[in-house]
Order: C-alpha cells, then sequence, then structure tokens
C-alpha cells in the first residue's frame, strides 16, 4: 500500500499541480465504473432472490413431488444470489481500498500545498512587520499635518473624495 501511495505522489508531482476539486472529479470518474460492477452484482443478487421467491411461492400447495424439486430449484436460486453477494462485497472492498488509497494522496498533496502557503504568508507577514518598523510614523504624521496647513483648499477636496468613495463603496446595496 505504501508503494502505491509513493508512486501515486511521484505522478502527482509530476504532472501540473491540480487543485483539490480537481482531484476529486477524477477519484469521482474513476470510480464509477466499479460502483456499476458493484450494481450490477447486486441486481443479479436481487433477481437470483426474486426467483427464489417466485419458485417457492408456485410450490406452496402442489403436489409433494413438485414441492422437492421447487426446493431444489430455490437451492440453486439461493446458492447463485450468494456468489452474487460475495462478487459484491469483494469489488466493494476493492473500491474502499482505491478510494482510501486516493484519500491519502490527496491529503498529502492538500497538506504540502497548506505548508507552502503558510510559510509564504509567514514570510509575508515578516516582510509587512519590517516594512511597518521601518516607517517613520511621527514623521509621515508631521508631514501630513505641514501639507494640510500649507493647502487647507486641497486637503479639504481630497477629504470629501476619499469620504465620498469610502461611503458609495459601503453602502447597502438592493
Amino acid at each position: 500500500m505504501n508503494e502505491s501511495l509513493t508512486t501515486r505522489e511521484v505522478n502527482m508531482a509530476d504532472k501540473k499541480k491540480e487543485t483539490v476539486d480537481e482531484v476529486i472529479d477524477e477519484v469521482v470518474d474513476s470510480s464509477k465504473d466499479d460502483i456499476e460492477e458493484v450494481k450490477s452484482s447486486l441486481s443479479k443478487a436481487q433477481a437470483a432472490l426474486d426467483s427464489a421467491r417466485s419458485t417457492m411461492h408456485d410450490a406452496y400447495g402442489k403436489a409433494k413431488e413438485r414441492g422437492r424439486d421447487a426446493a431444489e430449484r430455490t437451492k440453486v436460486y439461493l446458492d447463485d444470489a450468494k456468489r452474487h453477494m460475495a462478487d459484491a462485497k469483494t469489488k466493494m472492498s476493492a473500491l474502499a481500498v482505491k478510494a482510501r488509497e486516493q484519500a491519502e494522496a490527496l491529503y498529502a498533496a492538500t497538506k504540502e500545498q497548506y505548508d507552502q502557503l503558510s510559510e509564504k504568508a509567514k514570510e509575508l507577514y515578516d516582510r509587512v512587520k519590517e516594512k511597518v518598523a521601518e516607517a517613520d510614523l511621527k514623521g509621515k504624521s508631521d508631514q501630513v499635518l505641514e501639507y494640510i496647513r500649507v493647502n487647507p483648499g486641497k486637503s479639504v477636496l481630497i477629504a470629501l473624495a476619499v469620504g465620498f468613495a469610502v461611503g458609495y463603496a459601503t453602502r447597502p446595496r438592493d
């Protein structure tokens, strides 16, 4: 199982990075045939059970000899049903193993992507933290106040424009 998981991981590394939705679609598509085989086996088992039930109903109330014949045919149908049920069980087990392997591979790929994004977020946070630490906020605020004193008309117009833009962006929409 570890070998197939490793092979799946290698195949995923060789492929272009897939999104989680693409991998889920791939899993669903690859499982459709297996599910159809399981449905087919279960359908055959149901048909065999229906035939057994029908045969038993036909035999009810008839002569003893015909009853024995019906019982033998019923036994054959029940054996068929048992065989088809075992076949369905085997196919369902294989499908479960396949789904588990694909889920493990998907988990590994998703975890890898998460770790990469987490590392990038940490780096970005550190860069922003450094930029904020470097910025001389006191000096900037003094420069802004000086600009307002020198250009009061422009400052009022800029404040109105910014207020209008913020108000327009945050107003409720119908």
